[in-house]
């Protein structure tokens, strides 16, 4: 009788702790499941959020979109500017008009965090056809975004952003409306597969901290902390050896794209700039190829970084912090920077062909 209690007992301890494994392999499985993970539609539907203003990269990148949109692999759902500079709106929707899109969606931000200091926006704005002629004539950012994703499939749309996050920290922030009941929150996770951002840099920025963070510190830090949906980071280092617009007087001479690059650099010939934005528009149409490689984990921003004392963190300064069972990643070079720039490159030429 006492050899069996003995045996029971430890029949009873093994279930206990057979039953803990599988209860903790669940756990496991449950945040395998929920950890960063993307596979492009095979036509992806963007809302583009971008700056278009201090930086010609925006507008290569909304080039290469088109040349997407072109074969049949992506769909410009919307776009909205984040810095609102007098002719950031007007300036895109120069750009749509031009490839045949007068009609996408335009928004702006009320606000203007780099101040404006752009060599070709206004001229583009007054030079090329478009329905907008001024920032104070779009909608706003935020009226855009939600009319757009109230109307989009569950889980479709991939939001790309290459400017500061002021236009989503205002989305997050909203409330319900005429468009949808959800707030901001609710209604980007119930509609957003993806969001690939050009900011930072990684593993750590430099102290004063990477360009478009600093613009609008306090908008990242909420983003990276209360975005509900796989976010993927593309860092400053990523585009910055990547070097492409050689091939821009490919483009006809009536093209906003190739007259934009040559005002940004003062019609120099063979002017080539950083792929920042460019990088991130691939990504976000492509996924990951040979090219890169995605890493799991957080980006850390405002009090989440952990600052050395030989260092004094400036505005828009952060950290990684990986973790394979994050829902966000970052994008990781392999080094390939003249192949990436030549399929880049010819993206760009092909937007008219």
């Amino acid at each position: 009788m006492g050899a069996s209690n003995v045996n029971r007992k430890r029949i009873i301890g093994l279930l206990a702790v057979v039953a803990v494994l599988l209860l903790l392999l669940g756990i496991g499985l449950h945040k395998e499941l929920g950890a960063y993970k993307y596979t492009p539609d095979k036509t992806v539907k963007i809302i583009f959020d971008t700056d278009m203003d201090t930086d010609v990269d925006d507008v290569g990148a909304l080039a290469i979109l088109h040349s997407y949109i072109r074969s049949g692999n992506a769909e410009l759902l919307a776009a909205v500017g984040s810095c609102n500079t007098g002719y950031t709106a007007p300036c895109i929707d120069a750009i749509n008009t031009y490839y045949g899109m007068p009609d996408v969606p335009i928004g702006i931000s009320p606000d203007c965090p780099d101040n404006g200091v752009s060599k070709y926006q206004k001229y583009i704005a007054e030079n090329f056809a478009n329905d907008i002629l001024s920032d104070q004539n779009a909608d706003s950012a935020v009226n855009v975004y939600r009319r757009c994703l109230a109307n989009a499939d569950n889980g479709s749309v991939v939001i790309v952003v290459v400017g500061p996050l002021n236009n989503l920290y205002d989305l997050l922030r909203s409330q319900g409306d005429a468009y949808s009941s959800l707030n901001g929150i609710d209604l980007v996770k119930k509609k957003v597969k993806l969001c690939v951002i050009m900011g930072g840099q990684f593993p750590e920025s430099q102290p004063q901290g990477e360009y478009n963070i600093g613009l609008a510190p306090e908008a990242a830090a909420y983003v990276s902390q209360n975005f509900p949906s796989h976010i993927m980071w593309c860092g400053y280092e990523v585009g910055e050896s990547v070097m492409t617009g050689s091939r821009i007087g490919e483009l006809n001479e009536s093209n906003p794209v190739r007259v934009a690059y040559e005002q940004y650099s003062d019609h120099q010939e063979g002017f080539t700039r950083s792929s920042w934005d460019l990088i991130t528009m691939m990504y976000a149409v492509e996924g990951e190829n040979r090219y890169f490689r995605e890493m799991k984990g957080q980006a850390l921003f405002g009090s989440d970084v952990t600052v050395r004392p030989d260092q004094e963190a400036g505005a828009g300064y952060n950290q990684w912090e990986t973790d394979r069972f994050s829902k966000d990643a970052r994008l990781v070079s392999l080094g390939y920077d003249d192949i990436v720039a030549e399929l880049l490159d010819q993206k760009m030429v092909e937007s008219e062909q």
